[in-house]
């Protein structure tokens, strides 16, 4: 017995120690290997969301759930943030991962049964923890209890979500930490679930889960995988994207204040709820011979910003895109296309869609058109006839001549009774822009009354960019937004200073949403 106890003793020593590497080593990555912004899709996407007024106080709580260690990931993701992360942990989450190990990352002591206190004041951490930092953060809650934790939280996310603790939020069982401070909170909540995939689809998990959407819960989808019980199927936790799509989608909602901005917020998500929105990306190409192509430097970057500003607004997005730069929420429908017959196929493939009777059945009384922002950068001219082979240097006289012609604009072919057009325009400079963009905003193939011999295309709203300042593959932009009124006023022209791509994608959405809603009697009566 004295044996065990001892070697129980040291074991927990030894635990101790490798905690404390283990925090060393986290804090040494954090610091010293974060990467650049443009480094990796995941990163980009970071800089992008930095731009957004996210909720600054997030309660992150973690059950019993083997994929406990990944809630450890997305503590460090919403902390590369710059938010304020505060951990309440059960028992039994405990067995999976140490409490340290969040405090670690989020410098806020981790509520949890052996550290709840009803004393007033901030609770600071241990000196041996973190040394260079004596005390919590500014944003930490006013004490360790489930109630202090509960009335700091701007929003809290459950994850990983085990079905015990799914049942137990249904049915309001707060018999842990987790669930008490969930149930005495005011903000809205996220649940992530993770289990096996039978325990998923079981009838009880299915009606907990239905319950806690009901109640206004977001429930964030588990995704299919390779599970902890050697299986593969559906149970695994999202990934760490898809959960920051959904805290996006929730501040979007104006679902976390009351704020004058939150509720422009709400009137955005009403108006863009369910709507079909299809958005083109990305550069095409056109083939010169098997291996080579005329194409352009567009990243697609701003098209998959749209994508998820869209997204997160409630509409329905199918994005049709040469490159897919950034990760995009799983619920938007992706179409790779590369050359301007793809685009035109994919367009002609989604207008028919929509003209389907399923389609028509979901159709409100207002515009059934699917709004298009035409972003892709498309090829103008192209060669005659491409090579079937590659060409060979040894087979031209040291040069090579190509001959190209003019293809036929792809924004103006497309009818204005299937699609909202809001066309894209880049060009080098504002000044000598200006009358091409506004040119655009006639009906299609009926000159500007410039006599340039400008032809219109058709749209109804024109986001111009001049590439001056913010080059192809920048993450920043810069917008001058037009619409029909810009043509006779132009006092209405908005322009967008330089911004993140997904800060402009939000304002240009609502740039839409005044327009179209201040023409809606004109659209009705068409």
């Amino acid at each position: 017995m004295l044996k065990s106890t001892f070697i129980s003793k040291h074991y927990e020593a030894i635990l101790q120690i490798s905690a404390k590497s283990t925090m060393r080593n986290i804090i040494e990555r954090n610091v010293m290997s974060t990467p650049s912004p443009e480094s990796t899709p995941l990163s980009t996407l970071l800089a992008l969301l930095e731009s957004i007024a996210l909720p600054r106080n997030i309660l992150l709580c973690v059950s019993g759930s083997i994929a406990a260690y990944k809630a450890l990931e997305l503590a460090s993701t919403l902390k590369k943030l710059h938010i304020n992360v505060a951990v309440v942990m059960s028992e039994s989450a405990k067995k999976f991962i140490a409490p340290l190990s969040f405090e670690a990352i989020t410098h806020i002591k981790v509520l949890h049964a052996d550290t709840e206190s009803w004393e007033n004041g901030k609770q600071a951490l241990a000196a041996d923890i973190l040394p260079e930092s004596k005390s919590l953060d500014s944003g930490a809650p006013e004490s360790c209890n489930h109630i202090a934790y509960a009335r700091w939280a701007q929003l809290c996310i459950l994850a990983p979500a085990s079905a015990n603790s799914l049942a137990k939020l249904a049915h309001g069982i707060a018999d842990t930490l987790p669930i008490q401070t969930l149930l005495a909170t005011n903000a809205p909540i996220l649940c992530a679930p993770a289990m096996n995939t039978q325990m998923l689809l079981c009838a009880q998990t299915q009606a907990n889960l239905a319950t806690l959407s009901n109640m206004g819960i977001q429930i964030i989808a588990p995704r299919v995988g390779l599970l902890a019980c050697n299986t593969t199927g559906s149970g695994a936790l999202a990934n760490i994207e898809e959960i920051l799509f959904a805290l996006l989608t929730a501040g979007m909602n104006g679902a976390v204040d009351s704020s004058l901005e939150s509720n422009a917020s709400r009137n955005a998500a009403r108006f863009w709820c369910a709507k079909e929105v299809c958005i083109t990306g990305g550069g095409a190409s056109a083939m010169i011979d098997s291996v080579r192509a005329i194409t352009n430097h567009s990243s697609g970057l701003q098209a998959s910003a749209l994508a998820i500003a869209l997204h997160s607004l409630g509409a329905k997005v199918t994005l049709i895109a040469s490159a897919f730069p950034l990760p995009l929420p799983e619920a938007i429908r992706k179409i790779h296309a590369t050359s301007n017959e793809d685009f035109t196929h994919a367009l002609a493939q989604v207008a028919q869609e929509r003209k389907q009777p399923e389609s028509k059945q979901s159709l409100d009384s207002g515009d059934p058109r699917v709004v298009l922002f035409m972003a892709a950068a498309l090829v103008d001219f192209a060669p005659e006839s491409a090579k079937e082979h590659k060409i060979k240097k040894h087979d031209t006289n040291s040069t090579l001549q190509l001959t190209l012609m003019q293809k036929s604009d792809v924004l103006s072919s497309l009818s204005e009774s299937d699609f909202v057009k809001i066309g894209f325009k880049a060009e080098d400079n504002l000044e000598s822009a200006l009358p091409n963009a506004l040119s655009m905003l006639y009906p299609s193939g009926v000159p500007d009354e410039s006599n340039t011999g400008r032809l219109g295309k058709g749209c109804e709203i024109v986001c111009l960019n001049t590439l001056e300042s913010n080059p192809f593959g920048s993450i920043n932009n810069r917008f001058t937004l037009l619409n029909r009124q810009s043509l006779h006023d132009k006092h209405t022209i908005v322009q967008c200073e330089s911004d993140s791509k997904l800060a402009l994608a939000y304002k240009i959405a609502h740039f839409v949403q005044t327009t179209l809603e201040s023409t809606a009697p004109e659209c009705a009566k068409s």
